[in-house]
């Protein structure tokens, strides 16, 4: 007797009798299931493959970055529009972003931005910063799966700043007095500070960059003999691996979860991918595969990128049909939410930290379009509350992520800007449109001539009301096509 017809035959009668439905009568159905197991199989690695897919993503951006500060070449013709800079040294945009910018994700133009990508598999590194006082900063330090770690800044240290060191697992020491200990789950991490800029004033931008230039990063060994700013790489970062082929992506997730094991709280989902070849700690080898897991999987890889394009649009909790709210970088298991934030914002803040809300539609469900005139409308009670330091803005973004060009410059307008103008009942509207609003150009965000763009709503250090999601809704402002 055929065992394997025998086990399907159960098989499928358990299935039906539990889905509520009698066997009797469907024994050439199921047997003819039996026949298609290697479409059955396929279907299934498909299905872990986009989900492999989604879970490496954010490995897959931090390798990008990581190794990008390994070559020189690259970080010096970077360096100007972007913060980049080699490994344990810390980038600095000394601008605010426009459209001129090469990063692709998503900047503001609120802040100027400082960031360094951190490797303490030698020795810990020191991060130094200054205290700054009387304006809004903060210094957002993510792990390779672009999970949050911890804050320093306006709202989380108060101002204050210090020496905090970054200690990798299985480090034994003692720090110098002073210096405060994060231990790390991995060797490497990576830290974005911004800092925010009075809109339109040049000598508040030399000041912060005055602030800026404070910011060091410095191995334990140069803290000690007083040398800060010095910190080497270590050997073991020209390491990274880079893969080829239609496999890249899945030789490269199995590459980075050996380096940066998953934390056992995935494991449920983690295990399964051993099934296509997943395991971390094990290279992939998709010669060793069968056929249909591997056609499932390159499936999967075709299919990709488009499911995230998808959810890049519908990230978060929706308010009005419209707004997105982005979640906050503290994902827990929505693994495809992690996956569409490192792609196109790399770090996402905390909700009490800043909320990001976006939207690509106006309040009518319609897509923007650049060839149409909207109206942007807060009532006075929905403007938001804000903790001391807090500002709010909307920025303008073409489809590539980019602020887009305009005649004026004027990538954002936020309530810091001088010349807003509010209504006799202390509503406010912004009108968004390509050609100047007569008689209402102060409270003008342009936009492209045509085509699709996007509006990011940026609330920082919003009062609790605002940053939960719950009663977020209140602060959040129509917007319709004008006339």
């Amino acid at each position: 007797m055929n065992m394997k017809l025998v086990w399907g035959v159960l098989v499928a009668t358990a299935i039906t009798w539990t889905l509520g439905f009698s066997p009797v009568g469907h024994s050439q159905p199921v047997l003819a299931d039996i026949e298609k197991d290697d479409a059955a199989l396929e279907e299934w690695a498909y299905s872990l493959g986009l989900q492999a897919y989604a879970f490496g993503l954010p490995l897959t951006v931090y390798k990008r970055e990581y190794v990008i500060r390994t070559d020189r070449e690259k970080v010096d013709a970077l360096r100007d529009t972007c913060c980049y800079a080699m490994i344990n040294e810390v980038g600095h945009k000394f601008t605010l972003s426009s459209a001129n910018d090469g990063t692709q994700y998503s900047p503001n133009f609120d802040t100027v931005y400082s960031a360094a990508l951190v490797d303490s598999t030698d020795e810990p590194i020191i991060l130094s910063v200054p205290d700054i006082p009387g304006r809004y900063w903060g210094v957002e330090v993510a792990n390779p799966y672009t999970e949050n770690l911890f804050y320093l800044g306006s709202r989380a240290t108060d101002g204050k700043g210090g020496h905090h060191a970054f200690i990798a697992p299985g480090w034994e020491g003692t720090l110098p007095d002073g210096v405060v200990p994060h231990r790390l789950e991995y060797s490497s991490a990576m830290f974005i500070l911004r800092i925010g800029v009075a809109p339109g004033d040049d000598d508040d931008i030399v000041a912060v960059n005055a602030l800026q230039r404070q910011v060091k990063l410095t191995s334990l060994s140069n803290f000690r003999a007083g040398k800060l700013g010095e910190a080497s790489m270590p050997a073991s970062a020209r390491e990274m691996g880079r893969a080829s082929g239609a496999f890249a992506v899945f030789y490269a997730v199995a590459d980075l979860m050996g380096r940066y094991p998953p934390d056992a709280s995935h494991q449920s989902l983690v295990s399964q991918f051993a099934v296509i070849g997943l395991v971390p700690g094990q290279p992939f080898d998709p010669a060793a595969l069968k056929p249909p897991i591997r056609r499932g999987l390159l499936r999967a890889l075709e299919t990709g990128p488009g499911v995230m394009s998808w959810k890049y649009q519908n990230r978060g909790r929706v308010y009005q049909g419209v707004w997105d709210h982005l979640p906050e970088g503290r994902w827990g298991y929505d693994y495809l939410g992690r996956a569409a934030g490192a792609t196109a914002g790399l770090f996402l803040n905390d909700r009490e930290e800043a909320l990001y809300i976006s939207t690509f539609k106006s309040s009518d469900g319609e897509y923007f379009d650049g060839s149409k005139s909207y109206q942007l409308h807060f009532a006075a009670d929905e403007l938001p509350p804000m903790l001391e330091h807090g500002f709010w803005s909307f920025t303008m973004y073409g489809p590539d992520f980019r602020m887009v060009k305009n005649s004026i410059n004027r990538f954002a307008i936020s309530d810091r800007d001088e010349g807003v103008e509010y209504n006799e009942d202390g509503s406010l509207d912004i009108y968004i449109q390509h050609t100047p609003p007569e008689g209402h150009e102060s409270n003008w965000l342009p936009a492209p001539a045509e085509g699709l763009f996007r509006i990011i709503y940026r609330i920082y250090l919003p009062e609790e009301a605002v940053h939960n999601p719950e009663t977020l809704g209140n602060y959040i402002p129509y917007i319709g096509v004008s006339d």
